[in-house]
């Protein structure tokens, strides 16, 4: 009789046990299973919008085009709302910000930075409709069920994700006009 009232603790002991190692490992699995890290989005999602307002900035006073002048500003406007939005939430989260481009931003903007007249219209034109499809995918991806682990961050990619899908196709419609 005591060994049945031991054995059965015993399984009870075992059935918490397992049970709470289950719901550890699901959880852990939780950000395992994410496309990338709150902080890997951060980073890029950074240098994306640094780059889309250093570029624009340079439309503005290098573009030849008055449509590559006026989509330079777009950018600056819209991108910086958008760092502006992300940086209260990175702080409260302890991500960090890129302080600097990533290698492909800053080897686009170096690629950039030393044309004139039409050349740079056409390059800016390209560069826009190649980062802005960059940055659909990224924030898309962010945003998915399987996206970034943080809720909070998911839901602010998946709010940026239209504007950025108009800035894809304003850029496209830019391309072909200077084209």
């Amino acid at each position: 009789m005591k060994n049945m009232k031991n054995m059965k603790k015993l399984a009870i002991l075992c059935a918490i046990a397992f049970s709470s190692a289950t719901l550890f490992q699901s959880c852990s699995d939780d950000d395992d299973d994410a496309v990338m890290t709150n902080q890997e989005f951060v980073t890029q999602a950074s240098s994306s919008n640094s780059f889309e307002i250093q570029s624009g900035s340079l439309a503005v006073t290098k573009g030849e085009n008055p449509l590559v002048k006026m989509f330079g500003q777009h950018m600056v406007t819209d991108h910086t709302m958008a760092a502006e939005e992300l940086a209260p939430l990175a702080q409260r989260k302890g991500w960090t910000l890129s302080q600097t481009l990533l290698k492909r931003h800053q080897d686009n903007f170096n690629m950039l930075s030393p044309l004139t007249g039409n050349a740079f219209d056409k390059e800016f034109a390209r560069l826009m409709v190649v980062s802005h499809e960059e940055a659909v995918s990224l924030f898309r991806s962010a945003s998915s069920s399987d996206g970034v682990p943080d809720s909070e961050l998911r839901s602010w990619a998946a709010g940026k994700l239209p504007k950025l899908e108009q800035h894809l196709e304003e850029a496209k419609d830019l391309h072909d006009a200077v084209n």
